[in-house]
């Protein structure tokens, strides 16, 4: 069974992805930094309090993975900054 990491996946996308995957029989793990009801009800393996703008967190989930092999990562997180065409 291929396993899948999922950035961001409390909604939009990420959620999305996460259904389709699981729908198909893989092993998803989902990470966000809280988890939407729709995403508890997926049923998927959920690690909350991933923030991918944090080196503390990122290598906090690294832990959590442990020996996990991944067979495909979606790095759909994304970070919210204001940008104008003028920077």
């Amino acid at each position: 069974m291929p396993k899948f990491l999922i950035t961001g996946s409390n909604r939009g996308i990420g959620l999305e992805l996460s259904r389709q995957l699981h729908r198909r029989g893989d092993y998803v793990i989902a990470t966000c930094r809280n988890a939407s009801e729709e995403l508890i009800n997926l049923g998927v393996n959920i690690i909350e309090d991933v923030d991918i703008s944090s080196g503390y967190s990122i290598t906090k989930l690294k832990s959590q993975l442990k020996d996990i092999k991944l067979d495909g990562l979606i790095h759909n997180a994304g970070i919210a900054e204001y940008n104008s065409f003028e920077d």
